[in-house]
């Protein structure tokens, strides 16, 4: 048992590891910035229109060769998937182009948008006992919800890489009113198993071009410079369907718009990536009394001293009349007189300072504690003690004088 378990160890440890690690996919870093620079990088746009239109030509081939009877639409949707996964299972590439994978990533959804267009097309006509077209008011409401979506096609063109979701909105909205009132049907009609002739043919490919065309562009104007492999596919998967969906369900002479909306997206696209990144300006905040041009800060002089000595100096700034007269604080109806308080407080100075001079010093008793208690009281004033001492220590300065 000792040796099962150390040989089921070593196995864990060594082979099991290492080929888990041989299967697991390898992600190259550099993918993760899209160099639309580069034009190998457009190559799997042109596999998508390619593989979109190979589809539509399978479908209406699949309808032509079966005998009379014999047209199945489940045949029809395999071979067309079938088709498209061969053509669209890895892209086409020449040289190493950054950012292919993540691109292609989102224009591999193509395929299964384009024929889930078909299958919804199809079970329109499933339940219908009509073997002939007739005139209908849900026409109306049908091509109505079709402009809907042509709006939000070219809001999302104007700013492809706008995060709004106001143009997947609307074409959400309006695939559920054509949902609850389809257009009229009609018996053995559809994409996947009716047989077509020539013009219809013709109109099913333009069509498949213009949609394989419209998407692939707004996958590559909706992908960002700098993005991960497939943590914003689904966005711009999303974006993409619901700029360019409505091409499955607009009239023939409609489809010239596919084309506008494809030079307004890149148009923005190319404007979005030449622009040079805006830097916020801030304009200065005036107040209401006092703007630049009046401001009289703006008008001060030298600051440096005028005078050499500092307590001539001091009295001059004291002097001088204050910057913001308005603004001082009044007693009564005079200003206080800032100097006067000055020189009353330098005289108390000078006053105890003779006081102390005269004094002998007396020693001081050591302090019996090392750290004393502090305490956030207001010490007791000795305003009067020191003016007293102050003018006995005056007097006797006189009389020391007068005896000399």
């Amino acid at each position: 048992m000792r040796h099962t378990a150390t040989a089921q160890s070593d196995f864990m440890r060594g082979a099991l590891p290492r080929r888990i690690a041989r299967r697991m996919p390898t992600y190259d870093q550099e993918e993760q910035l899209v160099d639309f620079n580069d034009a190998s990088l457009y190559l799997p746009l042109a596999q998508t229109v390619f593989s979109i239109c190979a589809c539509a030509v399978v479908s209406v081939l699949s309808c032509w060769l079966a005998p009379n009877g014999a047209v199945s639409a489940v045949r029809t949707l395999a071979l067309c998937s079938a088709t498209g996964g061969m053509l669209m299972r890895t892209p086409l590439r020449l040289g190493k182009a950054h950012g292919i994978t993540v691109v292609f990533s989102a224009l591999q959804l193509a395929i299964p948008l384009y024929l889930g267009t078909l299958v919804v097309e199809q079970l329109v006509h499933t339940c219908s006992m009509d073997a002939t077209h007739a005139p209908s008011w849900r026409h109306v409401i049908f091509h109505g919800a079709v402009l809907a979506m042509v709006y939000a096609g070219f809001m999302r063109a104007r700013a492809p890489l706008e995060d709004t979701d106001r143009p997947f909105i609307i074409t959400l909205l309006a695939l559920m009113v054509i949902a609850i009132m389809p257009p009229p049907a009609v018996a053995l009609m559809g994409p996947l198993c009716q047989p077509v002739n020539l013009w219809e043919a013709a109109d099913r490919i333009v069509r498949a071009f213009c949609f394989g065309t419209l998407y692939s562009i707004t996958v590559y104007t909706s992908t960002r410079t700098r993005s991960t492999n497939y943590s914003n596919t689904s966005i711009v998967f999303f974006r993409s369907a619901s700029a360019s969906i409505w091409v499955s369900g607009a009239l023939l002479w409609w489809l010239p718009l596919a084309a506008a909306q494809c030079a307004i997206i890149m148009h923005a696209r190319a404007v979005h990536s030449n622009a040079a990144p805006s830097t916020k300006e801030y304009k200065p905040i005036e107040s209401a009394t006092s703007t630049d041009d009046e401001d009289l800060e703006a008008n001060l002089g030298d600051l440096e001293p005028k005078l050499a000595d500092p307590v001539a100096e001091q009295h001059r700034l004291l002097n001088e009349r204050p910057l913001y007269v308005d603004e001082a604080p009044v007693v009564g109806t005079k200003l206080i007189d800032l100097s006067a308080a000055a020189a009353a407080q330098d005289a108390i100075g000078t006053l105890s300072t003779l006081s102390t001079l005269s004094t002998p010093l007396e020693p001081t008793a050591p302090t019996p504690h090392a750290f004393q208690p502090l305490s956030f009281a207001d010490p007791p004033s000795d305003s009067g003690n020191d003016s007293f001492s102050a003018s006995v220590a005056l007097a006797l300065a006189k009389e020391e004088e007068s005896a000399l």
